[in-house]
C-alpha cells in the first residue's frame, strides 16, 4: 500500500505572502487578460500572447519561482507556483504556464548535471525559451552515433504547446534503459492538431533520428519522470480549482442581476441549491489541490495518493461547475461568444489531454489496494 502523508494541518493555513502573490497575479491578469484579450491571444499565430508571457516572466518571474536558487531560480516551492497556476486557470490563459513554467523548467532543473545545460536552463527560466514535456506511453527509441551523440526516433501525440515550444523534453528507451532527453524543436516534425479547446493548443511530434541531449540517465530517469507526472497532475488540479472559483463568482454575480418574474434569478431556491453545490465543489477542490501541493513540497515520496485525489476531485468539480455556469447563464451561456462556453471547452479538452476523473479514481484504488 502507498504510504500515507503525515503533514501538520498548519501547512494548509493561509500564508500572507502567498495571498499577496495571488493578488498581484490577479491585478496583472485583470489588466492584460480579460476575455477579449484571451480570445485574441488564442486566435493569434503563436496561440498565446507573447507580450503577456514576457510580462509574466519579467515582472513575476513565474518560471523561476519553484527552481532552486543555485540553479538561477527564486528558491520557492510548488505551493507558490501553484498559486500562479490557479489564477491562470481562473483567467483561462492560453500562455504556456503549465507546460513551460511548471513542467518544462522542472524537467531541466532535474538534470543530472544542470551546469552542463545552462544554455537551455537560463533562457527557459527567463521565459525566452518555451519548453514542453512529452513523456508518455508511446515508445521512443534512442541510439548513439559513432561519435557518441544521441539521436531519438519515434512519435508523440497530443503534446501541449508542441508547435510553440522551442525545446521538447522526452523519455526514450536506450539499450541501458529509459532516460530523459532534450530535443530542439527545429529537429522535430510538428503537426498541429484541431482540438475542442482553442485556448490550449496541441500538436503531434515526430522524431526521425533527431539530435538529443541527455538530461537524466538511467539511474534517476524513472523517478524524475514519475515526479514530472505528479507535478503535471497537481498543477492541472490547481488550474481546475481556479476555474471553479472564477465560475462560481461570475455565476453568482449574474444571477443576482438577472431578473425573472420580477425577482432576481438568484433568489429562487432551486438556483441557490445548485450554487451551494458548486460552493462545496470549490472548497473540496481547494482543499485537495493545495494539500497535494504541500505534500509535493514537504513529503514528495508520499505524494502519489494526494495528487491522485486532487486530480479526481478537481476534474469533477471543474466539469460540474462549467456545465452549471452554462445552464445558469441561460440562453447566452450556450453561445460561442460567452466566456462560460470557453471554460466548458477547456475542461473537456483537459480530459482528453490529461485523463478523465475515472482514470484518477482508478489510480486511487490501485494505490490503496482496493
Amino acid at each position: 500500500m502507498h504510504p500515507w502523508p503525515e503533514l501538520h494541518p498548519e501547512l494548509l493555513a493561509p500564508v500572507p505572502e502567498r495571498e499577496e502573490l495571488r493578488q498581484v497575479v490577479r491585478e496583472v491578469l485583470a489588466k492584460h487578460a480579460d476575455h477579449e484579450q484571451v480570445r485574441a491571444a488564442a486566435d493569434s499565430a503563436a496561440g498565446y500572447s507573447e507580450d503577456l508571457w514576457r510580462l509574466l516572466n519579467v515582472e513575476l518571474e513565474i518560471s523561476r519561482l519553484a527552481v532552486a536558487e543555485n540553479l538561477g531560480g527564486n528558491g520557492f516551492g510548488l505551493q507558490e507556483l501553484f498559486v500562479v497556476i490557479e489564477e491562470c486557470g481562473a483567467g483561462l490563459l492560453p500562455e504556456p504556464v503549465l507546460s513551460s513554467a511548471a513542467l518544462g523548467c522542472q524537467a531541466l532543473a532535474a538534470a543530472d548535471d544542470p551546469a552542463s545545460i545552462t544554455d537551455l536552463l537560463t533562457p527557459a527560466l527567463s521565459g525566452e525559451l518555451v519548453v514542453t514535456v512529452a513523456t508518455g506511453a508511446d515508445p521512443l527509441t534512442a541510439a548513439q552515433d559513432p561519435d557518441g551523440r544521441w539521436r531519438v526516433s519515434g512519435g508523440r501525440a497530443r503534446v501541449l504547446h508542441g508547435a510553440a515550444a522551442g525545446l521538447v523534453v522526452v523519455d526514450a528507451v536506450t539499450p541501458q534503459g529509459a532516460v530523459l532527453f532534450a530535443v530542439a524543436a527545429t529537429d522535430v516534425a510538428v503537426r498541429p492538431r484541431t482540438t475542442v479547446d482553442l485556448t490550449r493548443r496541441q500538436a503531434d511530434l515526430s522524431f526521425d533520428a533527431a539530435p538529443a541531449r541527455l538530461l537524466v540517465g538511467v539511474p534517476r530517469a524513472a523517478a524524475v519522470i514519475d515526479r514530472l507526472d505528479l507535478i503535471g497532475r497537481a498543477a492541472l488540479a490547481a488550474e481546475h480549482t481556479g476555474i471553479v472559483g472564477e465560475l462560481l463568482d461570475r455565476t453568482c454575480e449574474y444571477v443576482t442581476q438577472r431578473d425573472q418574474f420580477g425577482r432576481a434569478v438568484g433568489s429562487f431556491q432551486a438556483i441557490k441549491h445548485r450554487l451551494a453545490d458548486v460552493l462545496v465543489d470549490r472548497e473540496r477542490a481547494r482543499s485537495a489541490s493545495r494539500y497535494a501541493a504541500a505534500v509535493l513540497d514537504g513529503e514528495p515520496d508520499t505524494a502519489a495518493l494526494p495528487v491522485a485525489v486532487a486530480a479526481a476531485a478537481c476534474a469533477d468539480a471543474a466539469m460540474r461547475t462549467a456545465h452549471e455556469a452554462v445552464q445558469l447563464h441561460g440562453g447566452i451561456g450556450f453561445t460561442w461568444e460567452h466566456r462560460a462556453h470557453y471554460y466548458v471547452r477547456r475542461v473537456l479538452g483537459d480530459e482528453g489531454l490529461f485523463g478523465a476523473s475515472r482514470e484518477h479514481r482508478a489510480r486511487i484504488a490501485e494505490l490503496v489496494e482496493v
